[in-house]
């Protein structure tokens, strides 16, 4: 099973693409081709450290044709996935006892690593615009009048995991300028952009300060496979150089040569963007079904976002549903979902919330899941 999923379960947590929407045709043919090619030899050996050229190539004109971005190839470098890159950021940004700050509620994995390099996490709130500037900036003068300055801000500001909402560009605009008066970088995990259903996307916190001082991560994860663990990394030059020079890349080499290799063989081709325009619209229809679920299932007194792409929806439940022991009572009946308190640096604080993933489970097992949980909440509710 993936991972975490508990066999003949309805894994409601999961933030994985589904079985079914994977690839799998096509990735097979791009590897017995590349597994076939004359220098497969090159592709078993350490790699470049930046990553496959042919690769940063693609993905340095694809996003240059999309975005309007202006980048070249000293600006990106191939990783081990988002969550790597992360690491990566902590790694050289910080030293055990720095302050990040992050949005509340924040993607828990991020909390995780933040809290395995023991660093101080200042977290304010969010609302459906994105974090709250306000809240925000008392975090930076309270840091700043005990003398604390905070290294970086990171967020997942398209559809974030967990709530779906996406950043407003009037914020992400005011946050540049906290950046610049406070002097801490943005680690901008761009995960999700990608799989947008409707509407026009903000411009990147990238894009927006033109390369300065941010650091942009993006993935195939959400669009390819997660079992490739290739994904991607946008900053400035002398950025990019700095990570290329860290011992680990220096012992160990680039992410995976021969996967970036058949990754990138796959996005010439172009069947990649082809597959990513197909992936909208199954992950819309999931979005919908969820949606459409949840109006007819859930009791009053229970909100949920109303996300424009990606992978999650997030539930605000009433008091009389506390999410602890609702997670109790759908694990009896094989439901399992991502509780919110392992959202929040305050664990408290998610006592009412619960993430849901459409992008995982069969179509009838995200409706049976969903109604599952309203009539558990209705029963908490009498």
């Amino acid at each position: 099973m993936p991972q975490g999923v508990v066999a003949g379960s309805i894994p409601l947590f999961a933030g994985h693409p589904s079985p079914d929407l994977l690839p799998i045709d096509g990735l097979q043919r791009i590897i017995r081709s590349a597994w076939d090619a004359p220098n497969v030899a090159r592709f078993l050996n350490y790699g470049d450290e930046q990553g496959d050229r042919q690769l940063i190539e693609f993905l340095v004109e694809r996003l240059n044709r999309a975005e309007g971005l202006g980048i070249c190839g000293e600006n990106l470098m191939i990783i081990g996935g988002s969550t790597w890159g992360v690491g990566m950021a902590t790694q050289q940004l910080t030293a055990p006892g720095d302050a990040v700050l992050v949005d509340a509620p924040s993607y828990r994995d991020a909390l995780h690593i933040f809290r395995d390099h023991r660093l101080e996490i200042c977290a304010a709130p969010i609302d459906d615009e994105g974090i709250i500037i306000a809240d925000l900036e008392r975090c930076l003068r309270k840091l700043a009048a005990d003398g604390v300055a905070p290294r970086f801000y990171y967020v997942v500001p398209n559809f974030q995991n967990p709530s779906g909402i996406t950043m407003s560009r009037e914020r992400r605009l005011a946050i540049i300028e906290l950046s610049r008066q406070y002097d801490f970088v943005i680690v901008e995990d761009d995960v999700y952009s990608d799989l947008r259903f409707e509407g026009a996307a903000p411009p990147s916190f990238f894009d927006l300060a033109r390369g300065e001082n941010v650091l942009r991560l993006g993935t195939f994860s959400k669009t390819l496979a997660p079992g490739l663990r290739i994904g991607w990394l946008i900053a400035s030059p002398d950025r990019i150089a700095g990570f290329v020079e860290s011992g680990m890349l220096r012992m160990g080499g680039g992410a995976n040569p021969f996967t970036a290799a058949v990754v990138a063989d796959y996005c010439h081709s172009g069947v990649w963007e082809a597959h990513v325009q197909w992936l909208r619209g199954q992950y819309r229809r999931r979005r919908d079904i969820a949606l459409k679920a949840l109006e007819a299932s859930m009791p009053s007194g229970v909100t949920w976002t109303q996300p424009r792409g990606g992978y999650f929806i997030w539930l605000r439940l009433p008091s009389s549903a506390p999410v602890d022991a609702l997670e109790e009572q759908a694990q009896e009946q094989g439901v399992y979902f991502a509780s919110g308190k392992g959202f929040y640096v305050n664990p408290a604080d998610g006592a009412h919330h619960l993430r849901l993933s459409f992008s995982f489970v069969p179509l009838p097992d995200l409706r049976k899941g969903i109604e599952i949980l309203g009539n558990l909440i209705a029963r908490m509710a009498e």
